[in-house]
C-alpha cells in the first residue's frame, strides 16, 4: 500500500532535463582487455656462404620479393632466394643423389618439368639453367647450385626488414633479414588469464600503430613461463585478418577479447538507470509519455557499464524508456 505522498511522487511528471534510454534485450559480456604489441612474423636470415664484396643490392628494407628473385650481387655474381626450409648443406651438381638434391628439385619446382626424385638429372639442370636465365645470370660453371649463389626462405614470398652489409662492403651475417610472414600481435598474459583463452577465439585488436581497429583470430596460447617475480605467464598470438605493415612492428595495441562464458539473456539496462531505495531495493524509473514511475527490479548481473535485470509480472519489456537521471 503506498502512501498519498508515495502516490504522487510517482505519478509526478519527469523533469525537462532528465535523460532517457531504451531497455534492450541481451547479454552482459565482460570483454578481456589485454595490452600487446606488434611482432614480427617468421623471419630468414639470408647470407649466401663464403666471403665477398657486396657489387649489388637490388632490393631495398620494405620491398616485397618473390622465390627466383636476385635479392643481392656479390663478386658480381647472383645471390638468389629459393622457397625451402633447409640451406644447401654442399654444393650439388649433375649426377648428384640424395635428400638434399630432391629439396633443392622442389625449390625449382617453377623451373622444373617432372617429379623431385633426388636425382640430379637433365631435368634438374634445364630448371637451374632457366632460374638463371630469368634472373639475366649465366648459369655456374658445371650448372652445378652453390652456396655462395642461392639462399632459402620458408615462404615463396618475403619482405626485406634489414640490409647489414652496405653495397662495396664485406659480406656480413646477416646480409639480408627477411619477415616470411605478416606481422602478428603478442602478449604476455598470466597463467589464470590463459586459462580463458584459445586458439580460433576472435578478437579485436585497437591502436593506433594500426590505424584503428582490425579483427582477427587467437592463433597460440604457449609458452608458460615462471618469472623473477613468481609469476607464470604464458605468451599469446594474434593473426589480424588483414595483413599488417611492417611499419607497426614495435607499435603498442590492445587486445579485446570475449571470454566466451555462457551468459544468460535479458533485459538490459546502464548502471546508470538502477537507483536504490531507503529499504535497501533496487528500481528504476519508467518512463510512460510524460509520466514516470517506479519500477522495482532485481540485479541479476553486472559487467561493462550494464545491468542484467528482472522486474515482477513484466513490468518492464525491451525497447521500454528508463530515466537514466538529471544533469
Amino acid at each position: 500500500m503506498k502512501s498519498p505522498a508515495q502516490v504522487a511522487a510517482d505519478a509526478a511528471p519527469p523533469s525537462t532535463s532528465e535523460l532517457t534510454v531504451q531497455i534492450e534485450e541481451g547479454s552482459i559480456s565482460d570483454p578481456l582487455l589485454i595490452p600487446g604489441v606488434v611482432a614480427l612474423g617468421n623471419t630468414a636470415d639470408l647470407t649466401p656462404a663464403g666471403s665477398g664484396v657486396v657489387t649489388g643490392l637490388p632490393v631495398a628494407v620494405g620491398t616485397q620479393f618473390n622465390a627466383g628473385t636476385v635479392i643481392a650481387e656479390v663478386n658480381d655474381r647472383p645471390v638468389i632466394y629459393l622457397q625451402g626450409e633447409i640451406p644447401l648443406l654442399r654444393d650439388l651438381r649433375p649426377g648428384d643423389k640424395g635428400e638434399d638434391v630432391r629439396r633443392l628439385q622442389e625449390a625449382l619446382q617453377p623451373w622444373l618439368s617432372g617429379k623431385p626424385d633426388g636425382k640430379w638429372g637433365a631435368g634438374t639442370t634445364r630448371a637451374l639453367q632457366a632460374l638463371y636465365k630469368a634472373t639475366g645470370y649465366a648459369a655456374p660453371a658445371e650448372s652445378a647450385a652453390l652456396q655462395s649463389e642461392l639462399v632459402f626462405g620458408a615462404a615463396g614470398t618475403a619482405t626485406v626488414l634489414s640490409v647489414k652489409s652496405p653495397l662495396g662492403g664485406a659480406v656480413e651475417s646477416p646480409l639480408i633479414r627477411a619477415t616470411t610472414s605478416n606481422p602478428t600481435v603478442a602478449a604476455e598474459v598470466t597463467d589464470a588469464t590463459a586459462q580463458a583463452l584459445q586458439s580460433g577465439q576472435r578478437v579485436s585488436v585497437t591502436g593506433s600503430a594500426i590505424g584503428g581497429s582490425q579483427e582477427g583470430t587467437i592463433v597460440a596460447v604457449g609458452g608458460l613461463q615462471t618469472g623473477d617475480d613468481g609469476i607464470s605467464r604464458a605468451t599469446v598470438v594474434v593473426q589480424p585478418d588483414t595483413a599488417l605493415p611492417p611499419a607497426a612492428i614495435d607499435g603498442k595495441v590492445e587486445i579485446t577479447v570475449l571470454t566466451g562464458a555462457e551468459t544468460e539473456v535479458g533485459l538490459i539496462v546502464p548502471l546508470s538507470a538502477i537507483r536504490s531505495n531507503t529499504t535497501g531495493g533496487t528500481y528504476v524509473l519508467l518512463k510512460e509519455g510524460k509520466n514516470t514511475h517506479r519500477v522495482s527490479v532485481t540485479v541479476d548481473d553486472t559487467g561493462s557499464g550494464q545491468a542484467r535485470v528482472t522486474a515482477p509480472d513484466g513490468e518492464l519489456t525491451a525497447g521500454d524508456l528508463v530515466v537514466l537521471g538529471a544533469q
